[in-house]
């Protein structure tokens, strides 16, 4: 909040950036496909983040903000292998909000208090200029172009579709199970969460054909305390490229979630290249990578999802819950990141809930039945 700004014109701000968000969260919530994992407390470990995001975003985000720009920020996060993408700016905003509903259940005084609506439009602003930026526009969400992520280039599309070879029936099948074989990966080193991968377009191509870029994060070891388990994977981030013909049509969410029709759009595949980014520089050129490359990171994926499967049996129920809300929480960090103070936040989670609520929000059981026509957050009194 402005210092020398009104409470209403603040208020007005806010609720208007709530307006826009809830019919698209009501959407893409309404379209996801329902998954409940037997071995990981997904919904409460969702809860519990949210609960943190709610309590630590704003405070995070100063510290964001006071190194460099959400303009800034949104305009660097438009390249390969960055994960301040679309799904990661749809969760900065919608996890504050979700902890905000939470906490309004429980203790109302931190959103209604004085600070209340300054918490909201702190977090709000900058997920709405770092989303313009990222997008190159002046609209906040894919949802509003017509579920449309073209934030590459020109030239960088240029290069990408330059390095695509052609696909016959053969290769076609292999690219199809080593990306299946990844994406299982990343889906349980992700903690039964798909944020692991993510798309950028569709770029319609001269010719008529459609490009979809799909980046691969985080492969192997990184900040997940535990994912020292995926040090055989060789790459730590891939991005790959698929060329599909004229007879398939493609959108892509904010969730960075390609949705086709007919459905199977790795039918119409003609063409595939595949790049690293490991060891280059932000704006340089990825290291091209070949089909063998590929078939042998699809090998160590598999390996390591066994592995990690077994470790997440080991675990606590608590530990486990731990591991998802620390995935979740930290959506904000690769903004923190390219703003270049990462170190200066702590990222433990969960750290802020109260003990009570942390047992309240995470007994065993299905999460209530919530409204499909109701609006997901409430606007500012």
């Amino acid at each position: 909040m402005r210092t020398s700004e009104t409470d209403s014109l603040v208020r007005n701000r806010v609720n208007g950036w709530i307006s826009a968000i809830n019919p698209v969260t009501r959407r893409l919530v309404g379209e996801r496909t329902a998954y409940e994992s037997q071995l990981i407390p997904v919904s409460q470990y969702v809860v519990v983040s949210c609960v943190e995001a709610f309590l630590r975003y704003p405070e995070a985000i100063e510290v964001i903000t006071a190194a460099r720009s959400p303009a800034d920020i949104g305009s660097m996060a438009r390249r390969l292998s960055c994960q301040a993408n679309s799904v990661f700016l749809w969760g900065v905003a919608n996890f504050f909000l979700i902890g905000r509903n939470v906490m309004n259940m429980v203790d109302p005084s931190l959103d209604s208090g004085p600070g209340g609506l300054a918490r909201a439009d702190t977090v709000l602003e900058f997920w709405a200029q770092t989303s313009m930026s990222y997008r190159g526009g002046d609209h906040l969400q894919a949802a509003e172009v017509g579920d449309r992520n073209d934030v590459l280039s020109a030239a960088l599309v240029g290069a990408l579709v330059a390095g695509v070879t052609p696909v016959d029936d053969q290769r076609r099948e292999r690219v199809r199970r080593a990306n299946a074989t990844i994406i299982n990966h990343l889906f349980l080193l992700y903690f039964d969460t798909r944020v692991g991968h993510g798309d950028t377009g569709p770029y319609r191509l001269e010719d008529g054909r459609t490009l979809v870029v799909r980046d691969y994060f985080r492969l192997g070891p990184s900040d997940f305390a535990w994912s020292n388990v995926a040090t055989d994977v060789p790459f730590h981030n891939l991005t790959a490229a698929f060329v599909l013909d004229d007879g398939v049509e493609v959108s892509i969410t904010d969730y960075g979630t390609t949705v086709s029709s007919p459905e199977d759009y790795l039918e119409h595949l003609v063409g595939f290249g595949l790049w690293t980014t490991d060891g280059v520089a932000p704006d340089g050129v990825p290291r091209p990578l070949c089909d063998d490359d590929m078939d042998r990171v699809a090998a160590a994926c598999q390996t390591t999802q066994k592995r990690h499967y077994r470790d997440i049996v080991a675990m606590e129920r608590d530990q486990r819950i731990a591991c998802g809300a620390y995935v979740y929480f930290t959506f904000l960090r690769p903004f923190a990141e390219l703003a270049g103070v990462a170190d200066e936040i702590d990222w433990a989670c969960p750290r802020d809930i109260s003990e009570e609520l942390y047992q309240l929000v995470t007994v065993e059981g299905d999460p209530p039945e919530q409204d499909p026509e109701a609006s997901p957050f409430a606007l500012y009194n």
